[in-house]
């Protein structure tokens, strides 16, 4: 699945790219609030049916996650085994289930409940980052970064940025069609001889690149970029009924969350 716009009726097609961002960091400061797995789980879950919910099918869902699950295999193992017993008061999660190196790295409930958790997060923020790029036209991040007066250069910084991943994504697709072709076995092997494999991609998709950054640079001085510090603005944003009562409900998710973090909920 492509990192770009994909059309659609859905609501979050046309809720406020302002209200999908505040959404986007309420979800991101629920994942942070707990630190067992269950409500990481939750939010990971929720974040899933989210994007099926925007068009995304499942088998391209998959396709996201999987080459992230072995990432985010590493991060919930290397967290259990560091977290030690005695940073929990409770004595559930203070109980050891087994150790490595002779006992110098005990494995604890609250170890193993602490990794799976940070996994969790890691995958619930690709996902709602995903979500949030495929259901927002590009002209609606820049038209909140104009309302907010961010400075234009950073604003042509950001468009760009957000324009050439998918149009690198396209170049690479080409390049990696135009490989098998010519009877490149990239698809084989084992992790070393498919590293070595895309060494000869590289090439091109470096070179490939450089001249659209040269192509982008002559249009712009061809356009007179530069000319006037403040450009007219095409596009501005209006919020709708729909977006207010969105950001009540979402304010209402994280009053609640909070108030349960602070109650002890979920804590370790």
């Amino acid at each position: 699945m492509r990192f770009e716009y994909q059309p659609g009726n859905t609501l979050l097609h046309r809720l406020d790219v302002r209200t999908k961002l505040f959404g986007f960091v309420a979800v991101l400061v629920m994942t942070f609030l707990f630190q067992q797995w269950v409500p990481n789980l939750a939010l990971a879950l929720i974040a899933a049916v989210l994007m099926l919910w925007a068009g995304a099918r499942a088998v391209v869902l998959l396709k996201i996650l999987g080459p992230l699950s072995f990432i985010a295999i590493i991060v919930a193992a290397f967290a259990a085994f560091a977290y030690a017993p005695t940073e929990t008061t409770a004595p559930e999660f203070s109980r050891v289930v087994g150790s490595l190196f002779d006992g110098s790295l005990p494995l604890t409930v609250g170890g193993i409940s602490h990794g799976i958790s940070l996994a969790l997060r890691i995958l619930t923020m690709v996902m709602l980052t995903t979500l949030l790029l495929i259901t927002t036209p590009i002209k609606h991040f820049v038209a909140a970064m104009r309302q907010v007066r961010v400075p234009h250069f950073i604003v042509f910084i950001v468009m760009t940025a957000l324009r050439f991943i998918p149009t690198m994504q396209h170049r690479a697709d080409q390049v990696l069609d135009a490989q098998r072709a010519r009877g490149a076995r990239i698809d084989q092997g084992g992790m070393v001889r498919r590293i070595r494999a895309y060494i000869p991609i590289m090439v091109p998709l470096i070179a490939s690149g450089i001249r659209m950054s040269d192509d982008l640079a002559a249009a712009m001085v061809n356009r007179g970029y530069g000319a006037t510090p403040r450009p007219t603005a095409l596009f501005t944003l209006q919020a709708a009924v729909r977006d207010y009562s969105a950001v009540v409900l979402i304010l209402a998710a994280l009053t609640a969350v909070v108030t349960l973090r602070i109650m002890g909920w979920w804590s370790l």
